[in-house]
């Protein structure tokens, strides 16, 4: 069945208590906001972060063991409501949950004072040291952040670095490489922009968020990006001092192709395949329009073929936005072997300086959709590789906003079952 008619395809529809025998399920009474959760492989145990509350559970059947409470006190209350919050916001929303060896990281919006600990995962009231949240964990549980540990020990996180969320940035902290973040109150480098997920490749951090275009010219316009920084920069010298030198975004594209082509401009959410280098991301059509929404598959070779290709430069505000050659086509992260202050890339910093927004748009793998449906806005996706007789398949998860899980199944990136089965 082609992705093209999938939309239409009769659905098969199970009910919640359908499935119930089969199910497991873990309540906590007091317990909401259940945003982030992350693995602890070796003992098999599921760590959840809810507002006020950290949670270990045992992997395969979700039951308890050990509940941490971690709100605020009652003083950084006082002080959240004095700057106009309601009590609704002043409490702890758990935004980064990490996991490091034998430790947890994480963060809390701590009544808009956001604050980290670094805990024993075996003990989760062990608390080995606190630290400051800011520029880690966002001040506001609105706003969309994501965070990363590196196995030797940095912390890479993209989020609002300030009270009134207008600093976003994305910064690297901890271990032994200096803290660096993009450039200060340029809209350029990031202009509004709603995170989404990172990842640790190779010898980049990939970041994929959406954000409003300063090269569309007409009206406000949100664009998907997919951005990436060396793990090795160390910033510039009197130029981008503390300040990547190896910051690039380029624009996704998840469209409905057409004479006039339809587009999905607002990636939602990511889940990454490292073992076949694809991305699924779902997209979805702006808030204010009718819903849609579609899955769009990409391959990293296609995003790091756009990272070498032409930049789209704006010489001053009124000027148009034009190609420009890439000075360093096939770039790569560079070594430390000129000194410890040494910039340890190949760029040139008056380049790095202006030259970041990638001309070519990141193509996705079939020029339609895996999958799209209107009336439905998808919210999360997470894809299993199954091993059949003959092939690989793909089986997809899709989480709506109408609390259904829509699944389907492709094979050599072809669709091979066109149905959805609802899970409600």
């Amino acid at each position: 069945c082609h992705p093209e008619t999938s939309a239409n395809i009769a659905k098969p529809v199970v009910l919640n208590s359908k499935i119930a025998p089969w199910l497991y399920m873990f309540r906590s009474e007091d317990a909401v906001d259940f945003s982030q959760l992350t693995f602890d492989p070796r003992q098999k145990e599921l760590i959840a972060g809810a507002r006020n509350y950290l949670f270990r559970l045992q992997l395969e059947d979700l039951s308890l063991i050990q509940a941490v409470e971690w709100g605020c006190d009652e003083a950084t209350k006082r002080s959240c409501y004095s700057k106009g919050k309601s009590k609704e916001e002043c409490q702890n929303y758990i935004r980064v949950l990490l996991v490091g060896g034998n430790h947890l990281f994480t963060c809390g919006t701590n009544a808009f004072t956001p604050i980290c600990t670094n805990r024993t995962l075996s003990n989760l009231t062990e608390i080995h040291d606190q630290i400051s949240g800011m520029a880690r964990c966002p001040y506001s549980p609105q706003h969309n952040s994501t965070a990363l540990l590196t196995s030797s020990g940095e912390l890479y996180a993209a989020t609002a670095m300030d009270f009134p969320g207008r600093d976003p940035a994305i910064y690297r902290s901890l271990g032994a490489l200096p803290p660096l973040r993009t450039a200060q109150y340029n809209s350029k480098w990031l202009n509004e922009p709603n995170f989404v997920s990172s990842y640790d490749i190779g010898n980049f951090t990939y970041f994929f968020f959406r954000e409003n275009a300063v090269e569309h010219d007409c009206g406000k316009t949100v664009f998907s990006r997919a951005a990436r920084v060396c793990k090795n920069d160390i910033g510039g010298k009197f130029v981008l001092e503390d300040t990547w030198t190896t910051f690039m975004k380029a624009r996704l594209n998840c469209s409905r192709p057409g004479e006039i082509p339809f587009y999905y401009n607002e990636l939602q959410s990511t889940f990454f395949l490292p073992e076949l280098d694809l991305i699924y991301g779902i997209f979805t059509t702006n808030v204010n329009s009718i819903a849609a929404s579609a899955v769009c598959v990409f391959n990293l070779s296609a995003i790091t073929q756009a990272f070498n290709g032409p930049f789209k430069y704006q010489e001053n505000s009124r000027s148009a936005w034009l190609p420009y050659p890439n000075p360093n086509p096939n770039f790569q992260c560079g070594t430390m072997d000129q000194g410890l202050y040494a910039n340890l890339t190949e760029r040139n910093l008056q380049d790095a300086q202006k030259f970041f927004l990638m001309h070519e748009v990141v193509q996705p793998v079939t020029p339609i959709p895996y999958f799209m449906e209107d009336n439905s806005r998808f919210s999360h996706v997470v894809v299993d590789v199954v091993q059949g007789k003959d092939m690989l398949f793909h089986i997809m998860y899709l989480a709506t906003g109408k609390s259904a899980v829509l699944q389907s199944v492709v094979t050599d990136h072809e669709w091979v079952l066109g149905y959805a089965q609802h899970l409600k």
